[in-house]
């Protein structure tokens, strides 16, 4: 597995965001940003939104895996702000999920497919927001697709798990373990657990 080091934090979906205000103010790394609003029912203008940062952008497709991963795509490719990121979020909300197809050019229908296009460039990793409320083995069920996604691009996954520590302080504790670019493979912070270490492999 690739040296996994990123150059900003990008919050996904409504969990992550929670954690925004707390990040910036203690990191001095860059944090981006993304969630997804839905349209007002009683508009007949007003389409969905994903709101990267304070930019909107419409999306009038389905709240589906396969239609959010693929708008997202075109995003992806057109904005080099999500070169090298460590996404967080919670692995159970679709756009968090939809994201890491996007991120890894993978049509979820077809997962179980060979890699095509093996990304050389990109050194994303993944930290996992533990779901308010759900017990362990529902959180495998939720998640399966995205942790064989993310084995066979062989990208680093980590879970935070709240004990002693908040989330947050958390969060805070590993930015202050870093710089903006750093190697997560040797960082040793409490509450984190990799999920995905380099030495695994992806075989189909």
């Amino acid at each position: 597995m690739k040296k996994s080091t990123f150059k900003s934090i990008l919050l996904i979906g409504t969990h992550a965001n929670l954690y925004y205000k707390e990040l910036a103010k203690s990191s001095k790394v860059n944090i981006h940003t993304l969630k997804f609003k839905k349209k007002d029912p009683f508009s007949v203008d007003e389409p969905n939104q994903f709101i990267y940062n304070d930019t909107l952008i419409d999306f009038n497709g389905k709240y589906t895996l396969s239609e959010l991963s693929f708008a997202l795509s075109i995003i992806v490719e057109h904005n080099p702000g999500f070169e090298d990121c460590l996404v967080i979020g919670d692995p159970t909300e679709l756009l968090y999920q939809a994201f890491g197809f996007a991120k890894n050019n993978q049509n979820p229908h077809m997962i179980r497919q060979e890699v095509q296009f093996q990304s050389t460039k990109s050194k994303d990793s993944f930290l996992f927001l533990y779901p308010s409320g759900m017990v362990a083995h529902n959180i495998r069920k939720e998640i399966s697709s995205l942790i064989y996604l993310l084995k066979k691009y062989n990208r680093n996954a980590f879970l935070i798990r709240e004990g002693n520590e908040s989330t947050s302080q958390i969060l805070q504790n590993m930015l202050k373990k870093g710089v903006i670019s750093f190697d997560l493979n040797i960082l040793e912070v409490n509450g984190i657990e990799k999920l995905i270490s380099n030495q695994t492999e992806f075989t189909s």
